[in-house]
């Protein structure tokens, strides 16, 4: 089966990397990766996931220059599969360069016919109540449509179960395992965040390191598809962490937050209220990883102030350690050295961010 883990923008080759880190051999598009496998195993893929922010099953695709073969398209589908008869289901459509010129129509015309095909009888499941939307992707393009079940459900796969704090503009949780990919970090070293805010790169790195899912308490819209009920996916043996991670900050508010989401997360990081002018390394060689404030995140007259702190502590006390930071542009990135090379850009709350590193020598 075809399946479509859909990216943020310019973070197609951190996914792919991820995938074929679980032995997934995917194909890069704009705006995802495409890969195939068989619907238990994307189905046992799923929790593993980290960088997507959604994972799609692809079920049906043809010609739809018009509404009769759009409606001809969905009737191809055999929804009592995937999609229980009491099902939330919602239709979201994305149309460009098509006859079928009115989305909202389209996403109507999809979800009737969706519903059509369920009635009927049924055995009702008295212990179970639908708890997530079963979500359908609609993609309308050059008159060829592709018909998608949303595997997570309608909330974005960042959305982990365990971020309920966080401070001002925080990174989301799968940005920050795809900051932990780009850098090819596995666990095997130590590991500082000297902006951590409320935990988000620590506590992702902790998850990864354990090769424990990163999802708590989260339930998926595949978990409730009628073919996939007597699949019983079991966890992982988790790893024990063996290298410290760190993550300081300055703000004892954000610190907090950080340490009660770490607890929800089920994992041990240590967190201290520190400047980052006063960091030292607990070791002689690791990763420094950070997304420094700008934007929102900056205070008034504080541009670039802790860009060039940060450099400052980088070549004072951190000679032989890896950095991977964010910044959204490069004369902010050259504040902390001149040597940064940029990855990778990226869109991170309608700002184009880059991902930039270097190593301390």
């Amino acid at each position: 089966m075809k399946w479509y883990a859909v990216a943020h923008p310019g973070l197609e080759p951190v996914v792919a990397r991820e995938l074929s880190s679980l032995g997934v051999t995917g194909t890069l598009h704009p705006g995802g990766v495409r890969f195939e496998a068989t619907l238990e195993a994307g189905a046992a893929l799923l929790p593993m996931l980290r960088t997507p922010s959604r994972v799609l099953l692809e079920l049906v695709e043809g010609p739809a220059a018009a509404s009769d073969q759009l409606v001809s398209l969905t009737r191809r589908v055999q929804w009592k599969l995937y999609l229980p008869p009491d099902a939330q289901v919602e239709v979201q459509a994305s149309v460009k360069t098509s006859r079928i010129h009115f989305r909202e129509a389209a996403e109507k015309k999809v979800l009737h016919h969706v519903r059509e095909s369920l009635k009927g009888p049924r055995v009702v499941d008295r212990e179970r109540r639908p708890t997530v939307t079963q979500r359908i992707a609609l993609r309308i393009e050059d008159d060829k449509a592709t018909l998608s079940l949303d595997a997570g459900g309608g909330d974005l796969l960042h959305f982990r179960g365990w971020r309920t704090e966080q401070g001002p503009a925080s990174l989301r949780e799968n940005l920050a395992a795809a900051m932990l990919y780009a850098a090819g970090w596995n666990g095997d070293e130590p590991l500082v965040d000297p902006f951590c805010g409320s935990g988000t790169i620590p506590i992702e790195a902790a998850l990864l390191a354990s090769g424990r899912s990163p999802f708590v308490r989260r339930t998926f819209a595949l978990n409730e598809w009628p073919t996939l009920k007597k699949l019983k996916l079991t966890p992982g043996v988790a790893r024990p962490v063996t290298v410290p991670i760190l993550g300081y900050d300055r703000d004892s508010r954000v610190l907090a937050a950080a340490t009660a989401n770490a607890r929800r997360a089920g994992v041990s990081v240590a967190f201290a209220q520190r400047e980052v002018i006063d960091l030292g390394p607990p070791g002689p060689g690791g990763l420094v990883i950070a997304n420094p404030p700008y934007g929102k995140r900056l205070g008034e007259g504080s541009e670039g102030r802790a860009y060039a702190e940060f450099g400052e502590t980088l070549r004072g006390r951190f000679e032989g350690w890896r950095v991977l930071f964010l910044a959204p542009d490069s004369a902010l990135a050259a504040k902390v050295h001149r040597d940064a090379e940029r990855l990778l850009f990226f869109s991170n709350g309608g700002v184009r961010v880059g991902m930039y590193a270097l190593e301390v020598r």
